[in-house]
């Protein structure tokens, strides 16, 4: 319980939104349930848990993400950016995260033999929960 309760501290602390902190949340119980199901099912398949390391690939990207748009967007928005270079260091570091998880992602498929279904559902994990919050919500 101490690692949730640290996690839940790092995430409002960075993420100042409460849309982004509940969906965050959401993603990272959802990515919890994935994990068990993948320890569960582990001896007979291995869908779940390469389901599991998509999504975990997906979190990272949108949770990175939503910190920078945060910041960058924060900073323009009060008049406080002095840093030109901004934009640049988001494109290399966008870059490089998306180079790694390719990277990650060939390794699965081609020496790890993944599931490709199933890597394709896990990396569409964290952008499934956004319309999942909103209908639970009343918001649509």
């Amino acid at each position: 319980m101490k690692i949730f309760s640290s996690a839940q501290n790092y995430i409002k602390k960075n993420i100042t939104s409460p849309a982004i902190q509940r969906i965050i949340f959401f993603d990272m119980l959802l990515l919890g349930l994935l994990f068990l199901a993948a320890l569960c099912t582990i001896a007979k398949s291995t869908f779940f848990l390469w389901i599991f390391l998509g999504g975990i690939l997906s979190f990272w990207n949108f949770f990175f993400m939503a910190i920078f748009m945060q910041k960058y967007f924060n900073s323009k928005l009060l008049g406080t950016s002095t840093d030109k270079l901004l934009p640049f260091g988001q494109i290399l570091t966008s870059n490089l995260r998306l180079f790694l998880t390719g990277f990650l992602l060939y390794i699965f498929l081609k020496h790890w033999n993944a599931d490709p279904v199933a890597l394709c559902i896990g990396l569409s994990v964290p952008m499934s929960t956004i319309p999942i919050l909103l209908i639970c919500n009343n918001k649509i």
